[in-house]
């Protein structure tokens, strides 16, 4: 089993669970359609890091938002960042009329808070303003997005 098909598994395992499914939920349904595929060869074990992003506190994540543009949004969503002590390196933000788009780039090597609290964060966040937040680590959305 290569990185591809474990990223469709996982894709999958989101598909399925829903867009407000935790990504606890998610590794685990993943991991367990992987030890159903793979039988009793130890990829799981061998390759659990694939897995390992929610607890890391070191490189880069990337934010994305959209929705409908109100006042406050990068504001709550800098104020999120910002209570974790994350650092913002780069913000692209592009309104269209009545809605908007926000990517960030985001160094967590001196958080106070592992990845996965950072995104449970950003969800509340996003609930409260009435948008869509998503965060990836660098390193999963770099793999994602190679040709």
């Amino acid at each position: 089993m290569n990185e591809q098909e474990i990223r469709k598994i996982v894709e999958e395992a989101r598909r399925q669970l829903g867009a407000q499914a935790s990504d606890e939920t998610v590794k685990h349904v993943a991991m367990e359609a992987i030890r159903r595929l793979d039988g009793d060869k130890g990829y799981v074990q061998e390759h659990h890091s694939t897995f390992r992003y929610l607890n890391r506190t070191e490189g880069r994540i990337i934010v994305t938002a959209f929705g409908k543009n109100g006042p406050g949004i990068i504001s709550n969503i800098s104020q999120t960042l910002t209570d974790c002590r994350c650092d913002i390196l780069d913000v692209s933000q592009k309104i269209m009329q009545e809605f908007f788009t926000l990517m960030m780039l985001v160094d967590i090597k001196n958080a106070a808070c592992p990845f996965g609290t950072i995104k449970e964060n950003l969800a509340r966040t996003s609930e409260t303003l009435g948008i869509r937040i998503l965060a990836q680590h660098e390193d999963v959305f770099k793999a994602m997005h190679r040709i």
